[in-house]
């Protein structure tokens, strides 16, 4: 019975509370304090219900919140801020260092973010709208698709060149037809080295239709009513096309073009 009045028991009420969140993939470590002192820290599932227990505690307490920029992005921020409470979402290379603490743990974190919070320490990024968000997923994805395909360029080449075969005309376009065809026809030392070679090449066909297919629709988008003007206005600088353009408007905060 102590136990569930202890989980159930008011933390602040009516007071300002400011709480720090180091937040990983299974699990938040979650910091609360008010008037200078610590009132809770406790590990909870990464789930936001859980959360919202401990600002049940809250009543009529006037809630600020921090955690650090990371992989986990920026749900957790959204969830809140729908909620009405203040939330920061810190860069972690602009959080004070404590002068000979660089120890680092999950509790340590948490209590470090409210206590910088409590004392208005701490800087935010930029939190992009959720339509921001989707368009610099688009723009990533084509990125780490071109990046894939030139890995597997990579790997083709070093077989090439780890079984001593020279290609017999001038590559500076790596993925062209004719050398599509010549990789295809070469004819190799075992059968094992054949299938090794096919299956690069059919990746390599494969990525390189995604990154056709997906680079119309980052196009798309670099035409579509928000964009287009701002491209054009960056494709007036020489060497600059329509999808560096693009790459360097989304997902970014262009007020000032």
């Amino acid at each position: 019975m102590k136990e569930a009045y202890q989980r159930n028991q008011v933390l602040a009420r009516g007071k300002e509370v400011f709480i720090g969140i180091d937040v990983h993939k299974e699990s938040w470590q979650v910091t609360v304090r008010t008037e200078g002192e610590e009132v809770f820290n406790g590990r909870l599932p990464s789930q936001y219900h859980a959360l919202e227990r401990i600002i049940a505690r809250l009543p009529k307490c006037r809630v600020k919140v921090a955690y650090e920029a990371g992989p986990c992005g920026f749900w957790l921020n959204d969830k809140l801020t729908a909620d009405g409470i203040e939330t920061i979402v810190v860069p972690p290379s602009l959080i004070p260092i404590e002068s000979g603490n660089r120890v680092k743990t999950d509790k340590r974190d948490s209590r470090k973010l409210a206590h910088l919070l409590e004392r208005n320490m701490l800087k935010r990024v930029y939190v992009l709208s959720e339509e921001d968000r989707a368009d610099r997923e688009l723009v990533r994805t084509r990125r780490q698709i071109l990046e894939h395909r030139s890995d597997v360029l990579r790997q083709i080449k070093s077989k090439l060149l780890f079984h001593g075969i020279r290609i017999p005309f001038s590559s500076n376009r790596t993925w062209t037809e004719k050398y599509v065809k010549w990789l295809k026809g070469l004819t190799l030392e075992s059968e094992q080295l054949r299938i090794a070679f096919d299956y690069l090449i059919e990746l390599c066909e494969y990525l390189t239709a995604q990154l056709i297919g997906i680079s119309k629709q980052v196009v798309k988008l670099a035409r579509s009513e928000k964009y287009s003007k701002k491209v054009e206005l960056l494709r007036s600088v020489p060497g600059i096309g329509t999808l560096i353009a693009i790459v360097q408007l989304a997902g970014q905060r262009n007020e000032g073009l």
